[in-house]
């Protein structure tokens, strides 16, 4: 039986393949360093974060029949995922996701290979409709398709719809759902794609989110780099959060720690503000950490994390 309170993340899952060098990196040559393959995928990752904070977590998404996809769904299902109603193509190719960071963790450039994903397709949500129709949050990743974006925002009624931009590319494919999403999470560049203003500087993120709610977007969270996160709802309540300082290891999944952190937190009613701050608390700590998903990241080890933050400032 169910869990009456689930959160069901429908998007990308992949296999990370990251090489990170030992020092600077010299183009056109051979590179000492170290080469790590782990779970990713933004869906996939955000669905991780969730379960690693306690919550019962549920992964929609595709993958191969080969060795990467059975690895994947293994591997996630060991870390309190459940997979049971992911989808299996026979003959597909498991997403795979290839980036070289340098020596400061900073990611320099990436390859993805993730058509798979476009088996997520609106005929294989429609067999899971009623599930997610009964999750208290269902979180969604802009790798889906258009066609499948569209459907989740048509058939989701009340439930709030957190959604995660992925790139300024992807992005535009939500841009006319905009009053049917919950809470998203876009960085500067994103957000600039999908509002068609420019954010040069702090004073333009309250005409930015006038324009998001003015869409009916509820929540908007906006990462703005070193400047912190905006945050504006739709009521009125806005802000910002400063930065956490961080030993930055790694830049891979630091906004999927986030976005799990701030749909563990409507589940339990905190604040935006609150839940703003805990989110940042998941991304510090997917920041300092070599891989993707922090096997130390729980809710009482990030709100140690915000509370020590707190008492510096």
């Amino acid at each position: 039986m169910l869990e009456e309170n689930y959160i069901v993340t429908i998007g990308s899952a992949n296999m990370d393949v990251a090489g990170y060098s030992h020092g600077q990196l010299n183009y056109a040559d051979s590179n000492p360093g170290k080469i790590k393959f782990t779970p990713g995928g933004v869906g996939r990752n955000i669905a991780h974060n969730i379960a690693l904070l306690g919550k019962s977590s549920w992964l929609l998404t595709a993958v191969g029949d080969d060795f990467y996809g059975q690895s994947l769904l293994m591997q996630t299902a060991s870390a309190g995922v459940q997979v049971d109603k992911c989808l299996t193509v026979p003959d597909g190719s498991t997403s795979s996701y290839l980036s070289l960071l340098d020596n400061t963790g900073e990611m320099l450039v990436a390859i993805n290979d993730m058509a798979i994903s476009e088996s997520i397709t609106p005929g294989f949500l429609a067999q899971h409709a009623e599930f997610i129709r009964r999750a208290s949050v269902v979180v969604v990743d802009c790798n889906l398709s258009a066609m499948a974006l569209a459907w989740v925002m048509e058939n989701c009624g009340d439930i709030p719809v957190f959604v995660d931009p992925v790139s300024a590319w992807k992005c535009s494919k939500i841009r006319d759902w905009l009053g049917r999403i919950h809470t998203l999470k876009p960085n500067r560049i994103e957000a600039e794609t999908l509002s068609g203003i420019a954010l040069v500087s702090r004073d333009d993120v309250v005409p930015v989110a006038a324009w998001f709610h003015q869409q009916g977007l509820k929540r908007l969270v906006l990462s703005m780099g070193g400047d912190g996160v905006y945050f504006s709802d739709i009521n009125g309540e806005q802000g910002w959060s400063a930065p956490l300082k961080t030993q930055v290891m790694n830049v891979t999944g630091a906004g999927d720690a986030m976005m799990a952190g701030l749909a563990v937190c409507w589940g339990d009613a905190l604040s935006l503000q609150e839940s703003v701050r805990f989110a940042q608390g998941c991304a510090s700590m997917a920041l300092s950490s070599e891989y993707t998903n922090n096997p130390e990241l729980s809710f009482a080890n990030v709100l140690t994390l915000v509370e020590k933050a707190e008492c510096l400032n």
